[in-house]
């Protein structure tokens, strides 16, 4: 009986120490598993904050900067950034600069503890910064785990940005006790005291390879750096979503068009260059007007390319063109042998003043016909949907009996009269507010433009000072009144220098030499219930030979705003005055060479009979600055159209926008910018 009760015993202490043991390998793994969390959710922050950074640079640190930089590290443990780091292109490890304001981070620390270690490329850094940084700027950072195997991808576009550390517990060897100075993170700045597999080389575009313990069982004794890193992909597919970048990579593509469409047809800036994918010529005759324009063209010039072929291409199945101007996409798959994915790292894919460049590594589908003449096809402006698609632009240059005007280039020859005009040429914008007494604001271009057997494209952007809820309720303060894009005759002689009356928001009249022949494209934010037919709703209007009444023109006023009538009440009733107020676009076109109903145009023959005149206005249309080619009426409707009679005196005119505001509690004013106008 003893021996049984003793080998009882025996088992039941056998079962509780197998049970301690399981209990004891249960929670070490917990443990474990609640480490390795922790060290992931703070890897993960640190990651999401540096995508941020880079993909908000222009705002969260410099306005005339663009998209992708990175910061410095923290190299004295104070949890800030501390620039310049390093000589330019040379790659730098030091601590995350969790505290930098822009990156707005707790202090950051891993499953043992330890704060986060950060290693930024030299090609990415923000001070001393590098050019350029785009979707293709090559990261200096290649990954591998503790067996080997690479975790970035075969090509330079593959290799990570910047790469965030977590070091884990000290391995043997490795001290990590403080150097006397007290911080939130503590320990030292001996980057080999936290890290096993991370070596940055201090060469100027050298490519460091960063080696973590993630590989096969039993490296953890060599190596326990967990990390995680960001490509150039995980960026732009931020940074591509933003409206802001939209508007640089249109507007980059847009000047330098409008600017070649300014030159005469001879002129040397319309001859490919031989480097660069022939785009040189034209970018050193096309000097961007402001910091900012003058940075996006430095980082994203290489995505630019430009032909002259000797026959003249055609774009998206319009002649009349001379070149075509190119903007490439993201990088996607070449569609010419040797098939394979486009790689743009090397002079010879790129191009150089030298070197031409290898147009399949941009460009797609027909377009690879490049530098050939051809037809070309694509869309004139960036969409995040179809990042790596083709933008295309036809080139014409100015022919015979062309011209071009913007407030880009022209405002200092505009005239500004009345005390609400003002022309700032800095920002190539213009001002209409209340002038004193009863007179309008107005300012008038001292050039003839001829309409007679031409078609006028013109395109501008505005918005009112002031937020007003008037016309919601029809109750309160009605601030206005408005202002208009006025075509006069030019027959009179000189352009006119003075401005009608505020009532009349400064058009020039009937009454007056000028306005008596004129088209006046009004934006009336006033109701006069003394003008006949003027509507309760803010409204757009083709108006004719200075009468804004609309009763005595005859002209009707449509909700639908769809090119069904020549006035346009607008849905909100308050658009344009909206809080706060928006910026608006307007694209205004006249088609000259019509027949009475204005249903055929050629403006080649306009005579009689077929000398009416097609007035098509568009209000907020969208992707509609290129002045060069006409709007797509079928995939935008005009906001508003009239055919006007034939009238002499306006085969050539002169153009100005006009204002009248009202004073006191009734004030409006509006800011005009970015006005393009083509005639050809």
């Amino acid at each position: 009986m003893k021996r049984a009760s003793g080998s009882a015993l025996l088992l039941v202490l056998l079962l509780l120490g197998l049970v301690a043991a399981f209990l004891a390998l249960r929670t070490s793994g917990g443990i474990q598993t609640e480490r390795d969390r922790i060290t992931s959710a703070a890897l993960g922050q640190a990651r999401e904050a540096l995508i941020g950074f880079a993909s908000g640079y222009r705002y969260l640190v410099n306005a005339d900067e663009v998209f992708g930089y990175l910061p410095c590290p923290d190299s004295n443990n104070d949890g800030v950034a501390n620039p310049p780091c390093a000589a330019s292109q040379v790659s730098v490890l030091a601590r995350l600069p969790w505290r930098t304001q822009s990156m707005a981070l707790a202090p950051l620390r891993d499953g043992a503890g330890e704060c986060l270690w950060y290693a930024v490329s030299g090609a990415l850094k923000d001070n001393p910064k590098a050019s350029p940084v785009n979707w293709d700027t090559a990261g200096q950072f290649a990954l591998q785990d503790a067996a080997g195997a690479a975790l970035t991808g075969p090509t330079s576009h593959d290799r990570a940005w910047a790469v965030v550390l977590a070091p884990l517990a000290a391995l043997p060897g490795q001290a990590r006790l403080g150097a006397g100075t007290s911080t939130e993170c503590g320990g030292n700045l001996v980057a080999a005291n936290y890290l096993e597999g991370s070596t940055v080389l201090a060469g100027a575009g050298a490519v460091s390879t960063l080696v973590l313990g993630t590989g096969a069982s039993g490296q953890a004794a060599l190596n326990n750096d967990q990390g995680t890193w960001i490509t150039a992909k995980e960026v732009f597919d931020r940074v591509k979503k933003r409206s802001d970048f939209k508007a640089d990579i249109d507007k980059l593509l847009g000047d330098l068009e409008f600017c070649l469409n300014s030159l005469p047809t001879g002129d040397p800036a319309l001859t490919a260059s031989a480097g660069n994918k022939g785009v040189d010529n034209a970018v050193a005759a096309c000097a961007p007007t402001t910091a900012a324009k003058a940075n996006v063209l430095k980082h994203w010039k290489n995505n630019l390319l430009y032909a002259r072929p000797a026959l003249a291409p055609t774009v998206n199945g319009l002649g009349g063109c001379v070149g075509v101007l190119l903007f490439a996409g993201e990088r996607t798959q070449r569609s010419l042998a040797p098939l394979g994915a486009q790689l743009r790292d090397t002079p010879a894919r790129t191009g150089s003043l030298a070197l031409f460049g290898d147009p399949a590594m941009y460009l797609e589908g027909v377009n690879t016909i490049f530098p050939a003449s051809g037809a070309y096809a694509g869309a004139g402006y960036f969409n995040p949907a179809q990042a790596s698609a083709d933008l295309v632009r036809c080139v014409k240059g100015l022919g015979a009996g062309a011209m071009q005007e913007s407030f880009d280039k022209n405002l200092a020859s505009f005239h500004p009269v009345g005390a609400g005009a003002t022309a700032d040429t800095a920002s190539a914008s213009v001002g209409l507010a209340d002038a004193a007494g009863s007179g309008g604001a107005c300012i008038w271009s001292p050039s003839v433009v001829p309409l007679a057997g031409r078609t006028l494209r013109a395109y501008y952007e505005f918005r009112f000072s002031l937020a007003d809820a008037f016309a919601l309720s029809g109750s309160g303060v009605d601030r206005g009144k408005g202002f208009t894009l006025q075509l006069v005759s030019a027959d009179v002689g000189a352009a006119p220098g003075h401005c009608g009356s505020e009532a009349m928001m400064g058009v020039l009249d009937s009454a007056d030499p000028w306005g008596a022949h004129s088209i006046v494209v009004e934006t009336d934010v006033h109701r006069d219930a003394s003008t006949g037919l003027d509507p309760l709703e803010n409204h757009s209007a083709i108006l004719l030979n200075g009468r804004i009444d609309h009763a005595q023109t005859g002209d009707s006023m449509s909700l639908a705003c769809d090119g069904s009538a020549a006035g346009c009440r607008h849905v909100p009733s308050n658009r344009f005055e909206e809080s706060p107020p928006a910026t608006h676009r307007q694209r205004v076109e006249i088609v000259s060479g019509c027949d009475a109903g204005c249903s055929l145009c050629d403006p080649a023959a306009h005579v009689a009979p077929n000398d009416f005149l097609r007035v098509m206005a568009w209000v907020d249309c969208t992707d509609c600055s290129d002045v060069a080619v006409d709007l797509e009426r079928l995939a935008q409707t005009p906001s508003m159209q009239r055919c006007v009679a034939p009238d002499a005196a306006l085969n050539r005119v002169y153009y100005g926008f006009t204002a009248g505001f009202l004073s006191g509690s009734h004030r409006q004013g509006v800011a005009l910018s970015h006005f393009v106008l083509r005639t050809e």
